[in-house]
């Protein structure tokens, strides 16, 4: 595993330590960062003005290549302590990332939404529906936000109340699902 782009371009990190952890593959996030990128630019948005929020980390790939793009701060919620293990060994030496171990379904409140979140819970666990429902209790998500789901090909992938879907792509057993708060 490493990082597929920006200044960290080529650091390679450290991979699961368990079977439970299942990182999202270099070419899965170099295509979502691609579509990412070319969603900022269609906004007028830089990278270097996006905070972004990472839920289920894993490994902190998905977080370690948003603040390798120029991200302001990320956030990487985690609580699986051998995943902890491998996050704090990725991050060692690096600013404006900022690891809370605490359980997706139960984030700390915030005043400052992500404008970007990714999450990538256990397939078929049913643990994403809870979460974005959570997070979106607890400040972390605005109507400017653009949540990310990679969720198993197979899963159904219904958006909770007051979410629609923007976007959907595939990528080998995986799917991104790309949404927003619905607008009123």
């Amino acid at each position: 595993m490493r990082i597929v782009g920006g200044n960290l371009r080529g650091k390679k990190l450290m991979g699961p330590l368990d079977t439970k952890t299942r990182p999202t593959s270099d070419r899965a996030r170099e295509a979502l960062f691609n579509i990412l990128s070319s969603f900022l630019l269609k906004k007028g948005c830089l990278w270097s003005e996006i905070s972004f929020l990472d839920v289920f980390a894993g490994t902190g790939a998905v977080g370690l290549e948003a603040l390798s793009r120029g991200a302001c701060k990320v956030y990487l919620i985690e609580n699986h302590p051998e995943a902890l293990k491998v996050i704090r060994h990725n991050i060692a030496g690096l600013d404006k990332i900022n690891v809370l171990a605490v359980s997706a379904l139960q984030p700390p409140f915030t005043t400052e939404p992500a404008d970007m979140i990714f999450m990538d819970a256990p397939y078929r666990e049913e643990l994403w529906e809870k979460a974005l429902m959570s997070l979106a209790q607890n400040g972390w998500v605005s109507s400017k936000t653009l949540i990310v789901i990679e969720i198993e090909d197979t899963e159904e992938g219904l958006l909770p109340c007051g979410f629609v879907k923007v976007d959907e792509r595939r990528y080998g057993r995986g799917r991104f699902l790309f949404c927003q708060i619905k607008k009123r």
